[in-house]
């Protein structure tokens, strides 16, 4: 029981910290918002994955700060919803922000921003959006023992098809593309690009699940004494 308490007043405190940096995120981004010659346009900040990867990371680290507390160790199967969300949504989400905004950035920075918006964000407040969400979530899978996810669920696919709507939409409602990257495929190439994008966020929740799977077998195994 002892094990069980000290594991409880690590992860509140995880999730506490982790609460604060997404406010603090979303709070910059509110006070300093970024200013399009076109304007945003449809769907505001919404527009942007980005912004959809910080809203979810904040209810969440909100959420399980609170269920953590109250939390006993014979309901410890009422964390299946939060380990759901994190092994479908948080952690292949994050994963993906970054690999995909530095990996077309590194190509060319005209890919994901527009050569008309001007920001007013420092390179550290870029990191902490691209780059240092991947220290947090990896710290999170191998910190917080939670089961396996099952590799044949479709879930992430669906999540991520949703976004890929969601973009076409905006270009239906507002005559532009979220992304330039976007604007520069013909439709052949735009499908198969998001064909790719729906396969490359399947594949970063296959990860989630066999590294989560290898670090915590014998925790989980340990932890299942306070479920009986």
């Amino acid at each position: 029981k002892q094990w069980y308490q000290r594991r409880v007043r690590g992860e509140t405190a995880f999730y506490r910290s982790l609460f604060v940096y997404h406010c603090y995120v979303l709070l910059y981004r509110f006070l300093y918002p970024m200013e399009v010659a076109s304007g945003i346009g449809f769907g505001g900040d919404w527009q942007y994955l980005t912004h959809w990867n910080a809203m979810i990371q904040l209810c969440y680290y909100l959420t399980c700060g609170i269920v953590t507390m109250v939390t006993l160790p014979q309901q410890y199967s009422s964390t299946l919803i939060r380990d759901y969300i994190f092994s479908v949504v948080v952690l292949p989400l994050s994963l993906f922000v970054a690999l995909m905004y530095w990996g077309l950035y590194s190509i060319d920075p005209a890919l994901v921003v527009s050569p008309t918006a001007v920001y007013t964000e420092t390179a550290w407040f870029n990191h902490m959006k691209h780059t240092f969400i991947i220290v947090w979530t990896i710290a999170e899978l191998i910190i917080i023992p939670r089961p396996p996810g099952n590799p044949r669920r479709i879930s992430p696919i669906l999540f991520s098809g949703c976004y890929l709507v969601w973009v076409h939409v905006i270009y239906w409602t507002d005559g532009h593309w979220v992304y330039p990257i976007l604007e520069k495929l013909s439709l052949v190439y735009r499908g198969v690009f998001c064909v790719s994008i729906m396969g490359l966020y399947q594949v970063l929740y296959w990860v989630g699940c066999v590294v989560g799977g290898r670090v915590h077998g014998d925790t989980i195994e340990r932890g299942k004494q306070f479920t009986v």
